[in-house]
């Protein structure tokens, strides 16, 4: 099986200008975790994760101190919903992970589940030279398995 056999070809995509409360709005929508950020052609240009709009800890340079951030910036927690309000001035581009794992729409899906495994990633986006044209998560890959499963039982009831 392939990538383009599996994957969910309706993506939900955001552009590098899309406010940083609209993707929030997108994903609690949708009942997604991420989004792929796209440019004009549909090239990925980033990918914006719950991850990214949550709180994490950030390294100081040339420390072992790591202190919380938030849109790739330090910040106090206590501001949290404060911050939180003033998201639309936030962007994509401002929040996004770069550069951004994808997967050819013809890699073997052993392959696109060993690098999820090893890269801890929960969803990777999918491409056909260099233009979107799927994603493939964790659940899309737990779908495979109960489809699997259900023609060998199908099968098994058929004899």
């Amino acid at each position: 099986m392939q990538a383009k056999d599996v994957m969910t070809r309706d993506v939900i995509t955001v552009h590098p200008t899309t406010t940083v409360d609209a993707i929030a709005h997108l994903l609690t929508k949708h009942r997604i975790s991420g989004v792929p950020v796209v440019d004009e052609v549909k090239r990925v240009v980033g990918i914006v994760t719950e991850r990214d709009l949550f709180l994490k800890e950030k390294g100081i340079p040339f420390s072992a101190v790591k202190l919380p951030a938030l849109f790739k910036q330090w910040v106090d927690p206590s501001q949290l919903a404060e911050i939180y309000r003033n998201a639309h001035h936030y962007t994509a581009a401002d929040v996004m992970t770069e550069p951004v794992i994808c997967v050819d729409a013809e890699s073997d899906i052993g392959y696109i589940a060993w690098l999820m495994s090893q890269r801890n990633l929960k969803r990777v986006p999918v491409v056909s030279g260099d233009v979107l044209v799927g994603i493939i998560s964790r659940a899309d890959m737990i779908k495979m398995l109960a489809r699997e499963d259900y023609e060998i039982c199908r099968d098994k009831s058929n004899r």
